[in-house]
């Protein structure tokens, strides 16, 4: 039944007629449809891939940082205990787990690192918002130039290019922004130059007391870059940052305990990790870190190369008031480069050759992964109607898994995790070669009804050993083979009428060994060698749509649409043993998502903005640990009921070219409308209806 619902979908959606090939509007002119671009470019859509251009893209509320920007997609799964703090690994993408697809800056992956307790993360909140010119959502397994854990998906985050100046010049941006519970947030960013040479600075702070009992969090990241700008059209750049964050962790605030603050929302005790219940106890978890990265673009008769290095330290340390967590401080360096090389044979072929790689220490010393890969891409326009992609990624990857246990109330003296495996880290050695493809026709020759549709088909490898352990400083995975698969994507493209174009993905992804926690209220996962569980089921099914509807219905009317849908299925044995257990808990996703939204041009100086998210419903099992010890642990199931929220601004442009000011303008906006009353991931009430005004100068 699904399938013919599917089929019905597609045919109904070719259906829609376009303009016709007569009619002379503005839509007839030269239209390319590998990329729809919706008005001002605010996103550009194409085959596997959205995106966004942060310059002209508006939400109905003050983006303080990129997670308020990638929250508008469906596809983009947003979990965080709460909407006022950025936090680390807060999302999934198309119903894959924060380490089953990439997040790159200026196609560079980034790498996960963290601490004790399985935190290993990316902090969106170090991401510096002020640079980055568009975000890139790639979905699938397509492409051959990233590292085989993306099969999920990239998120590409691309920075500002570098400018040339005529004569000396200098511009600039200054936001202030204030909302409920104290939550504000300022930016300052600069650049300029002189012929050639440019300069750029910025500051970014934000800082809330939060909608949740210990909720408050400090954030600071500064960022300076200089680039030249070569003769030839390339460049070359230097990029550093530096991030300071300091987060409270939420307490319990129960009715039922003496020190209840009916001032906070209620938070039930037995929903609250046992180390963080205390409020006295002032837990908190501070981040810092640094880095530097180099890139260089150098186009020439022989293509074009590309350069990007990055070098990155960080820590965190957690805080409580009664307990001694200095041994719990982590530090972890990570460092690692891609080259390519991109030209055009002859006129029907585009060739991407590279090499990549990453280091990944804990405490400067410690190895925890070491990846190098050789990869190449040949995008072959077979006819003018028809391109193929193929690609070919040779990956090789060490992982040191840690597999020692440190003193603790369960284990006084420490101990090997794997007593089959006598040493305190275990290296294992994995490489494979990953063949990829991806098939476009356009189909605008074979009647005017199908004019401006193109379908896409992706077939390609899926294959990774770091499927779901980033950084195993816990040790949950030694014994697990590579995640492996095939991933399928059929992706329908076409432009409705004038400047309205549509998106849709059809996908389905089989794995082997897909790696997921055994259910942890069973003895197979509380009698464990390792504590912590993991099983690699055998036959893992997920089937997904992800559509993208955007354009102008008038002049002054933008809309945009997007929605996602997941299904996982285990088609392994059932045989009542831990695999069955797990196949229950991949339904911990939510299987439908619905954004949307509208912008009106209520006046020439004057926009009304409106956004709607909705979320299914879902059951999520979370895992606590007790007294800090990581064999010591506590389940419960979080019930996570469906939402509906309602996004209102009023944005005013006060004046320009004032004063050497060129443009100011006030934003006026209520978030959560109506109230709504939901749940983050953890079950703990999320932010109620908050007001907020935001003030921008651009210079």
């Amino acid at each position: 039944m699904k399938k013919k619902y599917l089929l019905a979908l597609f045919l109904i959606v070719l259906s829609v007629c376009p303009v016709s090939a007569d009619e002379k509007d503005e839509s007839d002119l030269p239209f390319v449809l590998d990329e729809i671009l919706f008005t001002e470019k605010q996103i550009e859509v194409s085959p596997l891939k959205t995106e966004i251009f942060m310059e002209n893209y508006n939400i109905a509320g003050q983006p303080a940082n990129v997670l308020d920007i990638l929250k508008d997609r469906a596809s983009i799964d947003f979990r965080g205990q709460s909407d006022l703090v950025p936090e680390s690994d807060t999302i999934q993408m198309r119903g894959f787990d924060s380490r089953q697809f990439a997040v790159s800056v200026d196609g560079l992956v980034i790498q996960k690192t963290g601490g004790w307790w399985g935190s290993h993360y990316i902090d969106y909140g170090t991401i510096p918002f002020s640079i980055i010119d568009s975000i890139e959502i790639i979905s699938g397994p397509h492409s051959a130039l990233y590292d085989g854990k993306s099969f999920g998906g990239i998120i590409n985050f691309k920075t500002k290019a570098p400018k040339a100046y005529d004569a000396p010049a200098f511009s600039g941006e200054v936001t202030a922004n204030l909302r409920s519970y104290n939550t504000q947030s300022q930016n300052v960013q600069g650049e300029g130059g002189m012929k050639n040479f440019s300069l750029g600075v910025s500051y970014e702070r934000s800082h809330t007391d939060g909608y949740l009992r210990n909720n408050e969090a400090d954030m600071e990241t500064v960022v300076g870059r200089m680039a030249y700008k070569l003769p030839t059209g390339g460049y070359v750049r230097l990029t550093g940052s530096y991030s300071y964050l300091e987060r409270e962790i939420p307490c319990a605030n129960d009715p039922a305990r003496q020190d209840y603050d009916g001032g906070y929302p209620k938070v039930k005790e037995g929903d609250v990790p046992v180390r963080w219940r205390n409020p006295s106890d002032d837990s908190r978890r501070d981040y810092w870190g640094d880095t530097t990265r180099f890139d260089m673009n150098l186009p020439s008769d022989f293509g074009e190369f590309s350069l990007g290095v990055y070098y990155t330290d960080e820590g965190q340390h957690y805080h409580r008031n009664d307990f001694d967590y200095s041994r719990f401080t982590t530090n972890y360096v990570s460092y690692g480069g891609v080259f390519k090389h991109e030209i055009d044979l002859f006129d029907n072929h585009t060739l991407t050759t590279g090499l990549d790689t990453v280091r990944l220490y804990q405490k400067f010393s410690e190895k925890i992964v070491n990846t190098s890969a050789g990869f190449i891409q040949d995008r072959w326009a077979i006819i003018p109607e028809l391109s193929l992609t193929l690609g070919l990624r040779y990956e090789d990857t060490s992982i040191w898994w840690d597999n020692w246990w440190e003193p603790s109330k369960s284990h006084p003296d420490g101990g090997f995790k794997d007593p089959s495996h006598p040493e305190k880290s275990v290296k294992r050695n994995y490489n494979q070669l990953v063949p990829k493809s991806f098939l476009t026709w356009q189909m605008d020759k074979i009647a005017p009804w199908l004019r401006d549709t193109s379908v896409s088909l992706g077939v390609s490898k899926i294959w990774t050993p770091r499927g779901y352990c980033e950084v195993c400083s816990a040790g949950s995975g030694i014994e697990l083979e590579p995640t492996r698969g095939i991933g399928y994507d059929l992706v329908l493209t076409r432009r409705l009428f004038k400047n309205i174009g549509l998106s849709i993905d059809f996908s389905h992804y089989e794995f082997k060994e897909y790696p997921i926690w055994a259910n942890a209220a069973t003895d197979y996962f509380k009698n464990s060698i390792w504590g912590r569980r993991m099983l690699g089921l055998e036959k893992v099914h997920k089937d997904g749509v992800d559509v993208e509807l955007n354009g102008s219905l008038m002049d002054t009317l933008k809309f945009y649409l997007s929605y996602s849908f997941n299904e996982w299925k285990y088609k392994g044995p059932h045989n009542g043993g831990p695999e069955e257990w797990a196949d229950l808990d991949l339904s911990d996703r939510a299987k439908h998502r619905l954004n949307a939204g509208l912008r009106y041009q209520l006046f020439e100086k004057t926009l009304l903005l409106l956004d709607y998210k909705f979320q299914d419903d879902q059951v999520q099992q979370i895992i606590e640990i007790v007294d800090d010890d990581p064999s010591d642990l506590y389940v419960r199931e979080a019930v996570l009921d469906s939402y509906h929220l309602f996004d209102f601004a009023v944005e005013q442009q006060l004046f320009e070219n004032w004063n050497n000011i060129k443009k100011g303008t006030l934003k006026l906006y209520v978030n959560n409308l109506l109230d709504e009353e939901y749940s983050n991931s953890r079950g703990y009430p999320m932010t109620d209806r908050t007001f907020g005004a935001a003030l921008t100068f651009k210079f």
